[in-house]
């Protein structure tokens, strides 16, 4: 294949590969605690830290914004979650457990907003202080 076609989907991985995998985690939480098993969501999303953590280094490497980290990292901390679950246990049921789960995600989507509304005013700023 031509280098800059590999580029290309590179690129397209990691920015829309990020969403996709924090969309998959919460699909996969949200029918894991009706007890609904998804082999296709575990195969597909790779399950684990490695293709979270490898993700977020090309995304740092290749100059994304934390607006693109954003999901992985919000990937990144349900799987702590879970790994403490399954090891260790938390003492709730799985209705809690759940509700635990949509905050977080709505605490990540805060943050996101925030994040992308500071970036906005920042750039707003720069191109009044231009004209």
């Amino acid at each position: 294949m031509d280098a800059k076609l590999n580029k290309k989907l590179l690129l397209i991985l990691v920015k829309y590969g990020s969403w996709f995998i924090g969309l998959a985690y919460l699909l996969q939480t949200c029918l894991d605690c009706f007890r609904i098993q998804s082999i296709l969501l575990t195969f597909l999303c790779g399950n684990g830290f490695f293709p979270i953590l490898t993700l977020i280094a090309f995304s740092i490497f290749l100059g994304f914004c934390i607006w693109h980290r954003l999901p992985l990292y919000y990937a990144l901390t349900a799987n702590v979650i879970n790994l403490i679950d399954y090891y260790i246990g938390i003492p709730i049921i799985n209705k809690w457990m759940l509700i635990i789960y949509l905050l977080l995600v709505g605490v990540f989507i805060i943050v996101g907003c925030f994040i992308k509304n500071k970036n906005n005013v920042r750039k707003r700023n720069v191109k009044e202080s231009n004209s």
